[in-house]
């Protein structure tokens, strides 16, 4: 589960990455945004399964709606900050943003992963 998690993160931060090193190459751009497309489905996944494996079944409900909160802000947050960096800087800033998010997320991933011993 983490692991499809980290390759679904790994895949966001080459996505984004591309996106903003890339220029108007449509062909390019197809590749980051299939990157970032593995990402999604990898990681969406990955997360509904730790919460359907974790939770207990008492709170199942509870855990989803949680998961669903954190999201939406999450996205709302990421969303918002990209589209002044797109606005205001360039859409280059925006994807190299998000990309850097996304490899602080692999280097916490991988750092809470050597200390829990997994």
């Amino acid at each position: 589960m983490m692991r499809v998690f980290a390759l679904g993160v790994a895949a966001f931060a080459v996505g984004y990455a591309g996106l903003a090193a890339t220029g108007s190459s449509i062909v390019l751009i197809g590749v980051f945004f299939v990157f970032a497309g593995v990402g999604i489905g990898f990681a969406e996944t990955a997360e509904s399964a730790a919460v359907a494996g974790l939770a207990p079944e008492e709170l199942i409900g509870s855990a989803f709606g949680l998961l669903a909160a954190v999201q939406s802000f999450g996205n709302f947050a990421a969303s918002a900050v990209a589209g002044v960096l797109w606005t205001l800087v360039s859409p280059r800033a925006a994807f190299a943003y998000l990309a850097a998010w996304m490899l602080l997320s692999l280097v916490t991933l991988a750092f809470v992963r050597s200390r829990s011993g997994a």
